[in-house]
């Protein structure tokens, strides 16, 4: 009987060692359940820990049910939460740097701003590592567009419409204002709300975003000018990630890596496609007016321009950004123009 209990307790012991070494990663988004990225997501986390033998679980809170951006990063910091999805605005409350990608208008094209990320992605990862978040990679949501209930062809057609911003969005805001157009800034998990109840009448996102939450049922038009480059990262508590062990922290960078690279290189054919599935469901495009480019381009660049002399983000950056623009254009001046 003594044997048996001993043989009992020892097998305890195991099941509660077993417990107290495994570190569970709890982490938010606003991604859909059963979206691409939930699903990419939840198989990675299986994959984390048949590789760590139990000793990394990754808990996934999908759907906005954790709160908005705001909420996630609120929870991180009180330790509710270790880690979060977000997108360029949201890790800009976190690292103002993270806002450089997401400039209005900052590049004309896809292949502009795949050049601009190859010599600045590593920068701004070691950015958000400095601050205390240890990144993945960045995938990019593509660009966003205009989408509306009504056809915009020029800032005139927004005179009198409810343009939402993202919570948080000030270069975006300061944009607007400088078009003359009232923008609405709403949290990303309450814009469906704010196109059912006309809370907003006009919205910008990708034909990737448009699906996944549903905004494409409730605007008709897609103005057919990019002006907002989207990119998201997952982002997890460096506190949480240094207590792994090495080969452990291995381990979930080359799923997480990997999970981030294949959805980077998959989004503009994946976006190709939601554009044409929103085009069978009914939407048209609106090519802009003549000269709408240049004016929107105009007052974006001013306004960046003053954001980052008041030091809202380093200056130095988005020069260096500028800068790798300026050299693809010189030698790629018919893709540029795109």
């Amino acid at each position: 009987m003594a044997k048996k209990f001993i043989i009992a307790l020892v097998v305890l012991g195991l099941f509660a060692a077993q417990s107290v070494s495994a570190t569970t990663i709890k982490i938010a988004t606003v991604a859909p359940e059963g979206s691409s990225w939930m699903q990419k997501m939840r198989a990675g986390a299986v994959e984390i820990k048949t590789r760590t033998a139990g000793r990394v679980l990754l808990k996934f809170y999908g759907g906005g049910v954790m709160g908005n951006e705001k909420s996630v990063f609120r929870k991180m910091r009180v330790g509710q939460l270790q880690g979060g999805a977000f997108t360029g605005g949201g890790l800009s409350k976190m690292v103002p740097d993270m806002m450089l990608y997401g400039l209005p208008l900052l590049t004309r094209s896809v292949g502009e701003m795949n050049y601009v990320r190859q010599q600045m992605d590593n920068q701004l990862i070691q950015r958000l590592d400095q601050s205390g978040y240890v990144c993945f990679g960045f995938a990019s949501g593509g660009f966003a567009n205009l989408m509306s209930q009504q056809p915009v062809a020029s800032v005139e057609d927004l005179k009198g419409k409810k343009v939402w911003v993202p919570e948080g969005d000030t270069i975006s805001y300061e944009v607007m204002e400088g078009l003359g157009v009232a923008p609405v800034t709403l949290p990303l998990s309450d814009v469906l709300t704010g196109l059912q109840t006309g809370l907003v009448d006009v919205v910008a996102t990708s034909p990737l975003g448009a699906l996944a939450f549903q905004w494409y049922t409730r605007v008709g038009y897609i103005t057919d000018m990019p002006l907002v480059y989207i990119t998201g990262a997952l982002v997890v508590d460096k506190r949480t990630f240094s207590r792994l062990s090495a080969d452990d922290q291995q381990i979930v960078h080359e799923v997480l890596g990997q999970i981030y690279h294949e959805i980077d290189q998959e989004t503009t054919v994946d976006n190709e496609q939601a554009l044409q599935t929103l085009l069978d469901q009914g939407l048209k495009l609106v090519p802009p007016a003549d000269g709408e480019f240049s004016r929107w381009n105009k007052v974006a660049t001013q306004v960046i321009d003053a954001v980052a002399e008041r030091g809202t983000f380093p200056a130095a950056l988005y020069d260096q950004a500028r800068q790798h623009i300026k050299d693809y254009r010189q030698h790629q001046p018919l893709a540029s123009a795109q």
